[in-house]
């Protein structure tokens, strides 16, 4: 089941690219009680736009999933004050807080940010809020391999064991429609993935989408 957003989450859509604009990822601004927390920060005018146009009276804490350029282009287009990455998106864009351990706050929601296994970006970051997760691309295949996707099995195994431990109800996934989805359907999505797995190979090759 799909489950539609509550008034303190803010979106901006993901694009994909044009002859005039870059793909840019999905943007979430989370209202809490002190500040704003921003996930990824797009890559186009849209989204820049989105940000630049949020309640100047609370701050901006911005989380970034990964270093991809269509999540985080827009950093040098925005102000923020504080700034939460992964290793390997600091090496990326030299600057902000670097989170290779579970990080959490109270901000009025229970606000956490962590590394999240994945296949597709080293060092990516997962944010939840209350009982929303944002999981960016960290669900998607390695980068650059074209088809079939292909998933690192041991990463894979990894992140399901992650994911499932999550007390998050709801997962939203950028380049994504604007909904929030079941966890155990996203759970079930990369199972099936993982059922696909041959013996003695490190990665699954897969046409699924």
């Amino acid at each position: 089941m799909e489950q539609h957003l509550p008034d303190w989450i803010l979106h901006c859509n993901a694009a994909d690219a044009t002859e005039t604009s870059p793909l840019s990822a999905d943007v979430y601004a989370i209202r809490g009680k002190s500040a704003w927390w921003i996930f990824d920060v797009g890559a186009n005018d849209a989204a820049v736009n989105f940000i630049n146009s949020l309640d100047k009276n609370l701050p901006k804490n911005v989380i970034l999933s990964h270093f991809h350029h269509d999540h985080a282009g827009n950093l040098s287009q925005i102000s923020w004050n504080q700034l939460y990455v992964g290793k390997e998106t600091w090496k990326h864009v030299h600057a902000g807080n670097v989170i290779e351990n579970l990080f959490e706050l109270d901000d009025g929601l229970h606000i956490q940010i962590a590394p999240i296994p994945n296949s597709h970006a080293k060092g990516s970051l997962i944010f939840m809020a209350a009982e929303y997760a944002f999981l960016g691309d960290a669900n998607y295949p390695m980068v650059g391999h074209g088809k079939p996707d292909a998933y690192n099995v041991q990463q894979l195994f990894s992140q399901i064991q992650f994911l499932k431990n999550l007390n998050a109800k709801y997962f939203l996934i950028s380049h994504k429609r604007f909904i929030a989805r079941e966890k155990f359907s996203v759970l079930q999505f990369l199972e099936n993935v993982y059922a696909q797995r041959k013996p003695n190979e490190n990665w699954i090759l897969c046409d699924e989408k």
